[in-house]
């Protein structure tokens, strides 16, 4: 069986297998036999497709190279360019949230603060799509400029997007190596290897890559344990980015719940409203926002009106969208 994103970009695109067959010139069992993986994609038919969906062949197969964010080119896509932060602060005097966003993000955000949205969507640059309620915010800071210096409270904010690292894909791997470390298994072995050791290489640094700092004298050797331990922090920080969800109350308490299992798109999706401005401004939806995050075990409701955001792994919700519409 061959690995492809034929059903990502399918229901990404909004279309059936019918509808994507039809576009190749082929018949919907045709097209299923690929997107499932059962039967190669032939060339012609793959160049096809790829021009369907506005993607590369690469992408369609799942074997690109790793998308990076880029500063400051206007030649890059909109959600690659690097725009920024932007610095969320809260009536109910909750921690601020500081997050790095692609220009797209910055666009989107810009016009979505001037409507009468409930919730404004926010994906950053670092796996992190981020609903937060307009009637919780105080203030609402953009800046082409890191908050790391510029700001009204640069000095006592926390960035919340530790790693620039836009692809989706690198962050399925992140959870695959954190899931092979808790349970020995090899659950990297659905990615390429080159694509594994990319993303090893800029999340963590190996015993033998320290090694090799302090013989090239970039790194004292009596400074080796500290410097390990910061960097197994910063590892840390930044697995974390890949399973947890965090929620921030108007009362300033957060949350943060580590594991899920559950579908994620579903439960972000109410607060997306997406067919804004005929869909009543969200006046018939439930005020209670469902996270079964163990399924029958263990389940959490929120009140939405109590929310200041709540932060979901990018990854996940791409993931669990395409498993919501396989039903087609």
């Amino acid at each position: 069986m061959t690995m492809n994103r034929l059903k990502h970009f399918r229901i990404m695109n909004g279309e059936t297998q019918a509808q994507t067959a039809s576009a190749a010139g082929v018949t919907q069992p045709t097209y299923q036999r690929w997107e499932t993986g059962k039967t190669k994609i032939p060339k012609t038919y793959l160049a096809k497709l790829a021009r369907h969906f506005k993607v590369t062949e690469l992408e369609l197969l799942g074997r690109h190279p790793p998308k990076i964010v880029a500063l400051y080119d206007d030649e890059a896509p909109l959600d690659l360019q690097y725009y920024g932060e932007c610095a969320v602060h809260f009536c109910g005097g909750g921690e601020p949230l500081v997050l790095s966003i692609s220009e797209a993000v910055y666009e989107q955000a810009y016009s979505e603060l001037q409507s009468k949205k409930q919730f404004i969507i926010i994906r950053d640059l670092s796996n992190r799509t981020v609903a937060i309620r307009k009637k919780a915010i105080s203030e609402f800071y953009f800046s082409s400029e890191a908050y790391d210096t510029y700001g009204p409270d640069h000095n006592d904010y926390k960035l919340a997007t530790p790693i620039h690292m836009p692809d989706s894909r690198d962050w399925a791997i992140v959870e695959a190596i954190q899931n092979q470390a808790i349970s020995g298994d090899d659950s990297t072995s659905d990615f390429a290897e080159k694509d594994v050791r990319h993303v090893r290489d800029r999340i963590m640094i190996t015993d033998k890559q320290f090694d090799e700092l302090v013989t090239k004298g970039q790194i004292k050797s009596e400074n080796v344990a500290v410097e390990k331990i910061a960097i197994a922090a910063k590892t840390d920080e930044i697995m974390a980015l890949a399973h947890t969800v965090t929620i921030q109350f108007s009362t300033g308490r957060r949350r943060e719940i580590s594991y899920t299992d559950c579908n994620l798109f579903e439960c972000i999706e109410p607060l997306v409203d997406v067919h804004y401005p005929y869909s009543g401004n969200g006046d018939n939806e439930p005020i209670m926002l469902m996270l079964p995050y163990e399924g029958y075990h263990r389940t959490a409701f929120f009140n939405r009106n109590m929310l200041d955001y709540i932060s979901f792994p990018t990854h996940k919700i791409e993931q669990d969208k395409v498993v919501s519409y396989d039903g087609e």
